[in-house]
């Protein structure tokens, strides 16, 4: 009688988290999806958008074929973003000037001019900055465009947030992010895959409670568009 009444509660959980994510995914894919920019024609030369908190500027050099690509400049002692993971694409970073600190998978690297850091996806990293010289990395560094877009919106909601990272709501706002395209990991948190299920399991929920993954009001190229 128990097992009975045990199959049928595991059988109504079932329904209930399949019909929650197909209805749930519908209603905040389709029915009703987020207003956001058209991100395939949104980055033109010559933009830029900074994080103070990590002291770094992104300078859009071209948008191309689903990537923008960027030079980076980061400020003297910048922290840099949080160790993180990139699935879906690779990162090289070579530098014009100075000394670039980098973490990579539990070993400290530095590079310096003439020299190329390859950081394949999947490879738990940190760039940042240990002295008093502004950074200029050499080659551009292509971003697939929706993360560059997400990217922007990130840098805006830590610099209009102290403290975001210590924030109740940062795994649920990065949810949001990482669902839209944010190919971006925390490396000292569980696995990607869970951090990935989670967020795709929590995201039509979320959508319920406020949380977005545009903000027009961190977009700093919107008044250029209007």
């Amino acid at each position: 009688m128990q097992t009975k009444i045990l199959k049928k509660a595991a059988m109504f959980l079932l329904i209930f988290i399949v019909s929650y994510l197909v209805i749930g995914h519908l209603l905040h894919r389709v029915v009703f999806p987020e207003k956001k920019p058209v991100v395939s024609t949104w980055f033109k030369p010559g933009q830029e958008f900074y994080s103070k908190a990590e002291g770094v500027r992104q300078i859009v050099l071209k948008q191309e074929n689903g990537f923008v690509y960027c030079q980076s400049e980061i400020g003297p002692f910048a922290g840099g973003p949080p160790r993180h993971i990139h699935t879906d694409f690779d990162e090289t970073f070579e530098v014009e000037n100075g000394e670039l600190t980098l973490w990579v998978n539990g070993e400290i690297k530095k590079i310096r001019p003439g020299d190329v850091l390859h950081i394949p996806k999947g490879t738990p990293h940190k760039p940042y900055n240990e002295t008093a010289d502004t950074i200029h990395t050499k080659s551009a560094i292509a971003f697939p465009e929706k993360f560059a877009f997400n990217l922007m919106q990130v840098y805006g909601i830590m610099d209009n947030h102290p403290g975001f990272e210590k924030e109740p709501g940062i795994a649920f706002r990065m949810a949001m992010f990482q669902t839209s395209g944010f190919d971006s990991y925390v490396a000292d948190g569980p696995p990607v895959f869970i951090q990935k299920a989670i967020g795709f399991v929590m995201a039509p929920a979320l959508r319920l409670f406020g949380y977005k993954s545009y903000y027009k009001k961190y977009d700093p190229f919107v008044k250029e568009k209007l």
